[in-house]
């Protein structure tokens, strides 16, 4: 084993190098995640004029299907109105057919306008759904926090520290003689007692 100065320059660098390695390594997670973000984001967009872009036609498909109707609506009453007026007919039965033309123009209108809000509203609902899709996509992504070098150098520290000790052997304190003896040649081997000199 090498000396503990030693240790301490080789563990210090190697700290060092781990910080720098894990730095990079999370620089390099967060800019991936940061393009891949960017990408999802873009899709998201992409998905999102799409769907507007249908719910745009279905507006335009609709309002020309209501103009149809209109005309259609608009062709029925002058027809009746010329028939009615050629055979000299007015009154009620005038009123109640042209009352019956209005009605069932009505009925379009309602079938085109419920057909219509039923189409927005799953165009919106898809919306929704592609946004949670994607942000949930986004909200996956690995992200990691950039290292402190501070926990690196703990580390090594603490590394450091208990090689030290382990190589180090503890110093015995000097207390005395704890019987007064001066030397070791005054102890005698007396199983009943000291009989060192006094």
């Amino acid at each position: 084993m090498c000396d503990p100065v030693s240790y301490a320059v080789i563990r210090t660098g190697m700290a060092y190098q781990e910080y720098q390695s894990d730095r990079a390594e999370a620089k390099y997670i967060n800019q991936n995640t940061v393009a891949t973000a960017k990408r999802i984001r873009n899709e998201a967009i992409y998905k999102d004029i799409s769907l507007q872009k249908k719910q745009n036609v279905e507006y335009d498909k609709t309002a020309a299907d209501k103009f149809k109707i209109a005309i259609e609506a608009k062709q029925k009453r002058g027809t009746a109105k010329v028939q009615l007026f050629e055979r000299g007919l007015g009154g009620n039965l005038f009123t109640s057919i042209i009352g019956e033309i209005d009605r069932q123009e009505g009925r379009a209108y309602l079938s085109q306008d419920i057909n219509y809000e039923n189409v927005i509203m799953s165009l919106d609902e898809q919306r929704l759904a592609w946004n949670r899709q994607f942000g949930n996509q986004i909200l996956s992504l690995p992200r990691v926090a950039p290292p402190s070098f501070g926990n690196y150098a703990l580390s090594a520290a603490a590394d450091i520290s208990s090689v030290y000790m382990a190589n180090t052997a503890p110093s015995t304190p000097n207390t005395g003689r704890f019987d007064g003896a001066s030397t070791m040649q005054s102890y005698q081997l007396n199983p009943t007692g000291y009989s060192g000199s006094s």
